[in-house]
């Protein structure tokens, strides 16, 4: 593989596990939460993101695909965190991560279907 797709790659797994350690900040640690349904929560969130862990681990340019079509779900969540009292700077950090993630994930299947 060439040089680019090293470095995106490891860009990728980078914001990738930012993405599930802000999902868990978000969840777990944050104070305002529901004290019984967090892990729930978390669930809901996180295990589609890791039901593409076995695909992503042995690189294909469709895995990568499904993985964008999947992004956009938690990027339309994460723009309405924008606009929801007390969650703006969340939603932000939320929005960018996914959209930097997205780009990744969508540069990296392209970059495996032309090799």
């Amino acid at each position: 593989m060439t040089q680019r797709y090293q470095v995106t790659l490891k860009i990728f797994w980078v914001l990738f596990i930012v993405l599930l350690a802000l999902f868990g900040y978000d969840k777990l640690i944050k104070p305002d939460q529901i004290e019984r349904m967090h892990w729930i929560l978390l669930g809901f969130q996180v295990i589609p993101l890791m039901a593409f862990l076995p695909t992503l681990l042995k690189p294909t340019s469709r895995s990568f695909q499904w993985f964008c079509f999947t992004l956009l779900l938690y990027f339309i969540i994460a723009v309405v965190n924008v606009f929801t009292p007390g969650m703006y700077y969340l939603g932000i950090f939320e929005s960018v991560i996914i959209g930097l993630l997205f780009i990744a994930s969508m540069m990296l299947g392209r970059w495996k279907m032309r090799s």
